[in-house]
């Protein structure tokens, strides 16, 4: 059962990944097309990264079209929605925009067509020959900017793909492996789900407004039964807005994490722990000499039910603060600090990874990092809160820092 658990744990993981530029998909006429004819594609622009895409509509959007007997530069028009506007899509979320091109009349048969500047796929489709030549200059015009007729969207989005545009990394997910104090793992799954997929038009709390879900295990790997430990379940609701226009004190970037968050280990009895908290977490990014970054993110935590371990405050407290120094592809170390509200409580936790595929002697596909933990003081697992037990040091494998 564990094994089948730890599979399960790596598989989900292996779905994760980033993706850091936008993407634009032509989608084909949906039957044949007569020649000399003004010809309207939709475009969906997809941004399927953790990070807000700024897009400028173009006045004129250059196509490359090939037929059986000629190869063309033609130029598309945006329609509905004038040249020059700025579009900033949310992370994991897409919006479309059409753009007119007329065919030329000797068209015949099946051409193919992309768009240059928006560097789209080609799309195929079959071009009837113009019976009447049909594209004058003022037609040209006026069906380029005549109110444009609602037809029905096509939706060509996959299942697999719907949860792309939702789903993303949140905390780190690793296994690490230690002896201290007897053979021991402790591993970590997390993830974060976009509730909406809001375009240009709709409300800005909507993009930024998630589900996560974390989860952290010890494994005791000395007893004979390999046994986990303890397992704490933290489902959570809340706002993030990675960057926002206003940056003080010098930040190259600066956002903001608050909601509500529930964290159990699902036990009984005497070892039940159950907590629910409020938080809000500021998130101050600094560029340190050109490709080295230090993130500073302290998070204010109010207690709104613990009632199965009401002291816990003493030994957590009601502030943690995680610093981040490293490069975005190279080494990265972090620091998780908890200051307890009782004197002598609280703990430190050190991470520091190397991406896989810089080791020497490793494959330049491999993914992944390698790891190094060290934990010191008081409650690593919410079962022991109340309690100091020895140091640890682990070796592991991160997948997502």
């Amino acid at each position: 059962m564990k094994k089948s658990l730890l599979l399960l744990f790596l598989v989900g993981c292996a779905c994760l990944h980033r993706v850091s530029a936008a993407d634009a998909l032509l989608i084909p006429p949906a039957g044949a097309v007569q020649a000399g004819r003004t010809l309207k594609l939709t475009i969906y622009l997809n941004n399927p990264s953790a990070e807000p895409f700024d897009f400028t509509v173009p006045d004129e959007i250059r196509a490359d079209l090939a037929g059986v007997n000629e190869q063309r530069r033609l130029l598309g028009v945006p329609v509905g929605i004038e040249g020059g506007t700025k579009m900033t899509l949310a992370p994991m979320s897409f919006a479309t925009i059409t753009v007119a091109v007329v065919l030329p009349d000797t068209l015949d048969g099946t051409v193919s067509l992309r768009f240059v500047d928006l560097r789209t796929n080609p799309v195929m489709f079959v071009v009837n020959p113009a019976a009447v030549v049909r594209a004058t200059p003022r037609a040209v015009a006026a069906a380029t900017h005549a109110a444009d007729d609602k037809e029905d969207d096509v939706d060509l989005t996959t299942d697999r793909e719907n949860i792309q545009r939702h789903i993303s990394a949140y905390e780190p997910i690793y296994f690490a492996f230690g002896l201290r104090d007897g053979a021991n793992a402790r591993f970590q799954f997390s993830f974060k789900y976009l509730i909406f997929t809001a375009n240009n038009n709709d409300p800005e709390w909507w993009r930024t407004l998630y589900l996560g879900y974390t989860q952290t295990s010890l494994w005791d790997l000395s007893s004979p039964s390999k046994p986990f430990y303890d397992t704490s379940y933290k489902p959570t609701i809340f706002y993030y807005h990675e960057s926002f226009r206003w940056k003080p004190l010098g930040l190259s970037r600066f956002g903001l994490q608050a909601g509500l968050q529930h964290e159990s280990n699902g036990k009984g009895v005497t070892d039940s722990r159950s907590i629910n908290t409020a938080y809000i977490t500021p998130i101050g990014t600094w560029a340190v000499g050109g490709k080295w970054r230090l993130q500073v993110a302290p998070r204010l935590i109010a207690y709104a039910e613990k009632s199965e371990n009401a002291d816990l405050a003493r030994y957590r407290g009601n502030v943690e603060l995680m610093l981040r120094f490293g490069q975005d592809k190279k080494l990265q170390m972090t620091t998780l600090l908890r200051k307890g509200n009782g004197t002598g409580y609280g703990s430190g936790q050190f991470d520091a990874t190397y991406p896989l595929h810089l080791v020497p002697g490793v494959s330049p596909n491999a993914g992944g990092y390698l790891q190094v933990q060290y934990f010191n003081g008081w409650g690593e697992s919410l079962l022991d809160y109340n309690k100091r037990r020895t140091d640890q040091l682990r070796f592991g494998y991160m997948l997502v820092r």
